[in-house]
C-alpha cells in the first residue's frame, strides 16, 4: 500500500500526532526501511512493537530494539522469523521469560543457544526449546527427563525426536506425553 507514496507522504504519516496511525505504518510490510528506522525511535511502545513485528524490519534495527525498555518490544523482536540468530543469542540472556519463551520457539534460534535455554528455570521457556526443529538430540535427550511433563511433551512433539527417545517417552507415566508420542509424525 505505501509502495506508492513518496518519502514527504512517508515522513508525514510517522509523524502524525495519532500513535494509532504511525503504529499501522509500523506493522506494514510495506513501509521502507528508512521509515522504520524513524518509527522504531518513537515514544509509544506500541508503534516500537510494530517495528520489532514488521518482517521487512532491517537486521540493525533489531539490534537497537533488543535495549528496548519494553519488555513487548523485546519478544517481538524475539518473535520474528527474521530477526537474525546473533540478535537472538542476545535475547536468549533477556531478563523477561516471555522473551526467553520466544527466543526458543524462532526457528532461526541456533543450536548453541536452544542448548543453554534447555537449562532455563522457566518451564515454558524448556517446553519451547523440546519443540524447535533445531535443538540437538542430545539436548532432546535431557529433556526427556525433565521434571515437567509440558517438557517432555514437547520433545513427545518434536519431529526430530531420535526413535529411542520417543519409545522411552511412550511407556511415560503422563498421559499427555504419550499421547503426544502417538502424534509424533515419525511414530
Amino acid at each position: 500500500m505505501y509502495e506508492d507514496y513518496s518519502k514527504e507522504q512517508l515522513d508525514l504519516l510517522a509523524n502524525d500526532e495519532s500513535f494509532y496511525v504511525r503504529r499501522e505504518l509500523a506493522f506494514n510490510p510495506n513501509t521502507p526501511p528508512e521509515t522504520l528506522d524513524r518509527l522504531a525511535n518513537d515514544v509509544v511502545y506500541l508503534v516500537r512493537r510494530g517495528v520489532a513485528d514488521n518482517p521487512n524490519t532491517p537486521p540493525e534495527i533489531f539490534e537497537r530494539l533488543v535495549n528496548d525498555e519494553d519488555w513487548g518490544v523485546r519478544w517481538h523482536v524475539a518473535r520474528n522469523p527474521n530477526t537474525p540468530p546473533e540478535t537472538l543469542e542476545r535475547l536468549a540472556n533477556d531478563e523477561d521469560w516471555n522473551v526467553r519463551y520466544w527466543v526458543a520457539r524462532n526457528p532461526n534460534t541456533p543450536p548453541e543457544t536452544l542448548e543453554r535455554l534447555a537449562n532455563d528455570k522457566d518451564w515454558v521457556v524448556r517446553e519451547n526449546v523440546a519443540e524447535n526443529p533445531n535443538t540437538p538430540p542430545e539436548v532432546l535427550e535431557r529433556l526427556a527427563n525433565d521434571g515437567n511433563y509440558w517438557v517432555r511433551c514437547g520433545v513427545a512433539n518434536n519431529p526430530n525426536t531420535p526413535i529411542e527417545i520417543l519409545e522411552r517417552l511412550a511407556n511415560d507415566n503422563d498421559y499427555y506425553v504419550r499421547r503426544g508420542v502417538v502424534g509424533n509424525p515419525i511414530t
